[in-house]
């Protein structure tokens, strides 16, 4: 069956899915959770003190699911914007906030100078590229040491791209790491996600739809296989892709100001001060 991240930073409702899911869902195949700004602004988190105390819970929840190490659970950088020391300021602060069993992983923007810090970055959490909407970005975040890079196709549906055929060319020319795919609408979304060999993070909305009408039986029959071929040249890359991740990250600054205010007020030294 397909590995998954839980998309929500609600740690009741991951317990509760968990639930009607475990009878036939293999506790390896959770990957983790994946929370940004917005995850814990749904949850009434918004400041710093919030989310560091936050956090660990998250990661326990995600150590009793698997029952060992091998999990993680993302935080995103709380704005967009930030300098580069800045973001290892940021990664070598929140990195101390797991349950010491689950890992916490850092999810960045897709822009090159922080791209340039990658292995700088990892060497203190492992780092997912989020708000991606293109191949084209997709393919230049994957030539950095790069865990994963997350897609957003419910997002790019929504203003009519074609946000399979990104993703198929994506999985089938990059060299290493993962596509993550996010943001998804509907079943029909999470099905062709991972048919085209993607993990999905699934938020509540699609939860719900799968408790509702697939079933978890049914669920636990999809699978992450690469199905569909694309043979074909890149997919056209146009103003509307950038356009909507600028979006999504202006979005995402807005719910993590307060968070992202009080970081920089902090004294926090970066990790070669220490």
């Amino acid at each position: 069956m397909i590995n998954f991240f839980f998309d929500t930073a609600d740690e009741q409702y991951i317990q509760n899915a968990w639930a009607k899911l475990s009878p036939v869902t293999d506790r390896r195949c959770v990957s983790g959770i994946t929370t940004n700004p917005n995850a814990f602004k749904k949850n009434n988190m918004t400041n710093l003190r919030q989310w560091e105390k936050h956090l660990p819970i998250l990661c326990e929840t995600v150590s009793k699911i698997r029952n060992d190490a091998q999990g993680v659970v993302y935080v995103q950088a709380p704005n967009s914007n930030m300098s580069r020391i800045d973001v290892l300021r940021w990664a070598h602060h929140i990195s101390k906030f797991s349950d010491g069993n689950t890992k916490l992983g850092l999810k960045i923007p897709p822009f090159k100078p922080i791209l340039e810090i990658v292995d700088e970055l990892n060497s203190i959490m492992e780092v997912n590229v989020t708000g991606v909407a293109d191949c084209s970005t997709a393919l230049h975040c994957f030539t950095y040491d790069v865990r994963y890079v997350s897609i957003i196709p419910g997002r790019m549906e929504e203003k009519g791209l074609d946000a399979k055929s990104h993703i198929i060319y994506v999985n089938q020319r990059k060299k290493k790491g993962d596509v993550i795919t996010g943001s998804m609408r509907s079943l029909e979304g999470l099905r062709w996600v991972t048919e085209c060999g993607t993990i999905p993070t699934i938020g509540t909305r699609v939860w719900e739809l799968i408790f509702a009408d697939l079933g978890v039986e049914s669920f636990s029959a999809l699978k992450n296989i690469q199905q569909i071929k694309w043979d074909k040249f890149s997919p056209p890359v146009t103003k509307i892709s950038t356009d909507l991740s600028i979006d999504f990250f202006s979005q995402m600054d807005s719910c993590g100001e307060n968070v992202y205010e009080q970081f920089i007020g902090e004294d926090i030294p970066r990790p070669s001060q220490t």
